[in-house]
């Protein structure tokens, strides 16, 4: 098996988890309220663009902050929401545990 393969087959063994096939589930669900899905839309998207401005150096506006916690805080007000960003932390804590393994399985090239 080549090395493509075996990378494919690694991202069925992720969709075959738990905590993708819920994550899935959960955003389905969400989608399906519109109003509920254009909030978390909204508000990752702005999330988004102050994440980028961060990484690029810019100082975190205090306003946009405020503006993010009270979207959040509207967010969460639904059980669904609530349940689909735990769904998604489990996710991204998979995924950066991938992460952390191929780094560490790779240090020895990766670092100079």
């Amino acid at each position: 098996m080549n090395f493509y393969d075996k990378v494919h087959n690694l991202v069925r063994e992720l969709k075959d988890t738990p905590e993708y096939k819920n994550y899935v589930m959960l955003k389905e669900k969400v989608k399906k309220d519109e109003e509920l899905c254009a909030k978390i839309k909204e508000f990752k998207e702005l999330q988004r663009k102050e994440q980028m401005k961060y990484i690029g150096g810019e100082k975190i506006d205090e306003n946009v902050k405020n503006e993010l916690q009270q979207k959040y805080s509207l967010i969460i007000q639904s059980p669904l929401a609530v349940e689909f960003f735990q769904s998604e932390i489990k996710l991204d804590v998979l995924l950066a545990d991938l992460q952390k393994i191929l780094g560490e399985g790779l240090k020895d090239v990766l670092e100079f």
